[in-house]
């Protein structure tokens, strides 16, 4: 078990959405690829008259807000996740969506439908939070339909590549560095886990990069890793006003701070029996 998929720090940092709104709000405010990852995302996504969907780790819902305009009038979502906090964010951005259908806590591991319920199954960024990858893949493949689909995004362990030097010559006691959720599950192994459980698996890369302007959401976004990263052994309050003054330096000496990053999407189909 690492840090990635640690049930108690997963827990600690997703007991409401303010840490990942802290790193949503980073990419939607200097992401230099306009279209936008929550639109990009939906163009990927096929839905059929009448589909039952269900999505794990639903997070705060985000990918349904941008894009609840477009959802198919006669389609059925499910929405779980194991924060009943992020559940409750959820519910809230998405009030008025009637394909919604429940919002529900449930163990991605030990999925409570039967075999071949849905036409479309979600995961996004969030598999690499699971401790026994394996066994939610193979429910997965379990409770799709023969002919579903399975939607998984997730990182390049290249993406913020910088951010981690960054961070690294900030104060190398800080071990964002040795951090990846990436390395779990990501795009340069994710086919392979995955292709246990389906004959079909391709992949999309959205191509992005970040242009930072301001160091206040860039400070937010690192500080928002508690638990992951030994923030709070190292993170004081007048560390953190120095780390303010570290990137603020950074940004009127150059400019800008400009970060790579890469993600993208596994869509999987045929599922083994």
């Amino acid at each position: 078990m690492s840090r990635a998929n640690d049930r108690e720090i997963v827990s600690l940092q997703y007991n409401s959405d303010k840490n990942l709104h802290a790193r949503q709000a980073l990419h939607r405010g200097f992401s230099t690829n306009k279209y936008g990852w929550e639109n990009w995302v939906f163009d990927q996504y096929i839905f059929n008259p009448n589909d039952k969907v269900i999505e794990f780790g639903c997070g705060n819902g985000s990918i349904w807000a941008h894009n609840k305009n477009k959802l198919p009038k006669n389609i059925e979502i499910i929405l779980t996740d194991l924060s009943e906090g992020m559940l409750k964010t959820s519910k809230n951005n998405l009030s008025g969506v009637n394909q919604i259908v429940n919002y529900c806590t449930m163990d991605i591991q030990n999925i409570e439908y039967e075999n071949n319920s849905f036409d479309c199954v979600i995961a996004n960024h969030m598999l690499y939070h699971v401790p026994n990858r394996d066994l939610a893949i193979s429910e997965i493949a379990r409770i799709l339909k023969p002919e579903g689909t399975f939607y998984a995004t997730t990182n390049s362990t290249y993406s913020l590549a910088g951010l981690k030097d960054l961070v690294r010559n900030f104060d190398s006691r800080l071990d964002y560095a040795s951090f990846s959720v990436a390395k779990e599950f990501g795009l340069e192994n994710g086919i392979e886990q995955l292709s246990k459980h389906f004959d079909s698996v391709e992949k999309a890369v959205y191509e992005d990069s970040l242009h930072i302007t301001e160091a206040k959401p860039l400070a937010d976004y690192v500080l928002s890793l508690e638990g992951h990263v030994n923030i709070h052994d190292i993170m004081t309050e007048n560390k953190i006003k120095d780390f303010h003054e570290y990137l603020e330096e950074m940004i009127l000496r150059d400019g800008s701070i400009d970060i790579p990053k890469c993600s993208g999407i596994f869509i999987c189909k045929r599922p083994k029996k």
